[in-house]
């Protein structure tokens, strides 16, 4: 719902000059398509420390484009975590635990849906006010897929950041 009235709103506002053009990117291995900004493909690296305490096989894939982050994490739900919780549980659990390894605070949240899989959106903003943003976790299957935006407050890639969230997708094993 966040995303789709962010996405209605920048059909009608001018292009914002933050991250220009957008690319394709598709990972076979992650099982996610999603057009980047700028030419060149994400970097990827393995998260560690994070507050996701029910995943594992943590992996980011960022751009950083005129000071805004475009990324797309993957975390791999253990088995018995699905058998023992609800998806409200992890996305709830999910959404928290980036916060906090974020320091940032929810500003907004919807409870919905993505490809027919449970999902989240969030805009959220740091408690020190020095970044704000969007995630959309979806929950498909074992794997959690977080899509964010994160920027400085003075800046708006809502058109960029409307075209980035509205390209993903992702595929069953």
């Amino acid at each position: 719902m966040l995303l789709g009235i962010a996405a209605a709103m920048s059909a009608l506002a001018p292009m914002r000059s933050a991250a220009g053009q957008l690319h394709p990117y598709r990972s076979e291995t992650a099982r996610f398509s999603i057009d980047f900004p700028g030419d060149a493909d994400p970097s990827i690296r393995e998260l560690t420390g994070s507050k996701f305490t029910t995943t594992d096989n943590d992996i980011n894939y960022a751009v950083i484009s005129d000071g805004v982050e475009f990324s797309v994490e993957i975390h791999d739900v253990p088995r018995f975590a699905m058998l023992m919780l609800t998806s409200h549980y992890i996305l709830e659990h999910s959404v928290s635990g980036k916060l906090e390894d974020i320091n940032a605070r929810e500003v907004d949240s919807a409870v919905t849906s993505f490809q027919g899989e449970p999902a989240r959106e969030v805009v959220f903003e740091a408690s020190d006010r020095a970044f704000t943003g969007r995630m959309l976790l979806v929950l498909a299957d074992r794997r959690l897929y977080l899509v964010g935006v994160q920027h400085p407050p003075s800046l708006d890639p809502q058109d960029v950041g409307a075209r980035f969230f509205e390209s993903f997708s992702f595929w069953p094993e």
